[in-house]
Formats: C-alpha cells, sequence, structure tokens
C-alpha cells in the first residue's frame, strides 16, 4: 500500500551503526577529561603557593656595667614578613650568647610591634635586662632569637599614624628619648596602644629599639602624646643616632 514500508534496513547499516555504539561504549573511562573545574584548580593552586615566613633583618647588642657594679644588656632586632601571607607574631624569646656560643642568660615573653604584619613589612623587639651571672661585658657576644609565627587569619594590625617626632639625648638614667602624637586611625576605640621606635645611625645600622604603650583608651580620629626612654640602650649608641622610625598599633586580646 502506498506509503506503507516493510523489510529490515541493509545489513550493512546496522553493522555500522553497532560498531560505533561498540566503541563508544568503549572509550576507556581513563582516557576520558580528568581537569578541575576551574575554582577548583585554582584553589589547589592557591594552596600550593601559600608561603608564611619571618625572618630577622637587622639586630643589634651592648652590654655595660652600672653604678653599682650590675652588669646590663640591651637586645633589638627587626622581624621581616619575607612570605606572601599576613602573619601573627607570638612571643620572642632571646638568648644572650658569649663568644663560644655558650648562653649567659635568656629572656622570654617579648612582643613585637606590631604583631600582625603584611608581605614586605616589619616589626620591632626589644630588651634590656640584667645577667646575674656575668661580671665582664666583653662576655657577651650576640643575641639569638626564638619566635613563633602562623598566617593571619583575618587579624588587623590595627597600624596608627605617628606623627610630629622628636628625637634626642636623653639623661643618665635615660640615654635617649623619643617624643610624638599617635593618631587613631583605625576607626574604632584603642584602649592599649603599643609603640616601638627603632634607632638607626648614619649608615642605616640598628643601635637600638625604645618601647612603651598608651593604656588609656584613645577614641576613633583622636590623639595622643607619647614619650619613649625604655629600653635603656648602651650609652655610647645613645650619641650614633640619626634616624628613627617608630610604629604603633592598637592591641587587643584577639576576641
Amino acid at each position: 500500500m502506498v506509503g506503507e514500508t516493510t523489510g529490515d534496513a541493509p545489513e550493512s547499516e546496522e553493522v555500522e551503526a553497532a560498531e560505533g555504539q561498540k566503541e563508544k561504549a568503549e572509550v576507556p573511562v581513563e582516557e576520558q577529561s580528568t581537569e578541575a573545574a576551574p575554582d577548583e584548580a585554582q584553589e589547589e593552586k592557591s594552596e600550593e603557593n601559600v608561603s608564611a615566613a619571618v625572618e630577622i633583618t637587622d639586630q643589634t647588642g651592648g652590654a655595660w656595667v652600672d653604678s653599682i657594679d650590675s652588669l646590663w644588656v640591651h637586645s633589638a632586632a627587626v622581624l621581616e614578613n619575607t612570605g606572601n601571607v599576613p602573619v601573627v607574631i607570638g612571643e620572642v624569646q632571646m638568648n644572650f650568647m658569649n663568644g663560644e656560643g655558650s648562653v649567659l642568660g635568656t629572656d622570654a615573653m617579648n612582643s613585637a610591634t606590631p604583631e600582625v604584619l603584611k608581605p614586605g613589612e616589619t616589626a620591632f623587639v626589644s630588651q634590656t635586662t640584667t645577667l646575674d651571672a656575668v661580671t665582664d661585658p666583653e662576655e657577651f657576644d650576640h643575641t639569638t632569637y626564638n619566635f613563633e609565627y602562623r598566617e593571619a587569619f583575618g587579624e588587623d594590625a590595627n597600624l596608627m599614624e605617628v606623627k610630629s617626632v622628636q628625637h634626642g639625648h636623653g639623661d643618665e638614667y635615660t640615654p635617649y628619648r623619643v617624643t610624638g602624637i599617635v593618631e587613631n586611625t583605625t576607626g574604632d576605640v584603642q584602649e592599649d596602644i603599643r609603640i616601638a621606635a627603632g634607632l638607626y645611625a648614619e649608615d642605616g645600622s640598628l643601635l637600638g629599639v625604645l618601647t612603651d604603650s598608651i593604656s588609656v583608651s584613645v577614641n576613633a580620629g583622636s590623639e595622643a602624646g607619647f614619650e619613649l626612654t625604655y629600653p635603656e640602650i648602651p650609652a655610647e649608641n645613645a650619641g650614633k643616632v640619626k634616624d628613627v622610625e617608630v610604629k604603633a598599633y592598637g592591641w587587643d586580646w584577639g576576641f
């Protein structure tokens, strides 16, 4: 009848179709694309490239005997974030060494200023203390530092603006003095502002670091004066200071 068809398709067409289905079904799973989705690949690459690192890029130290024959030592260092992610610096331990590598004394629980650093940023740490078992300042040779750090996860450095900085000689009890004004530019009230001043020679070498804090609250946009005289630096270094770098930040308990 017109319009109706009967019979099977040609054998050659059936064979070709079957072979095509077979080839498609036999494609090995491992030969199929295994590329990760763009977001997953980027995440894996980002994790591989994360590098948290902090190094001491400059340091100084000196020892002297006071009027009652106590031996004092001042040590200070510059810590730099040499990685590619922000970091939080924990407590810093100082080990005061002689020339033979023996420990003359230690001092722990020192804090860096500031504690949170972005890549390329620096912080100061310093301490002045007595060495009870030492009588000759020539025995002190150098200081080694042990400190902890980790990648920062949302912590803010709370850096402040510092201006009107003045510096010069102090007196016999405070060999050097740094003053200035810190402005709270963080947008929030700060209840504990910590300040450090790096003292540098004409050739750029570190001579010492002074530290202190403003323990009264400073509202956002407000200013407070500061005076740094502690910790004491070697008197012989005071006459060599040419430049000062001051850092200030708002410290908190982290909660």
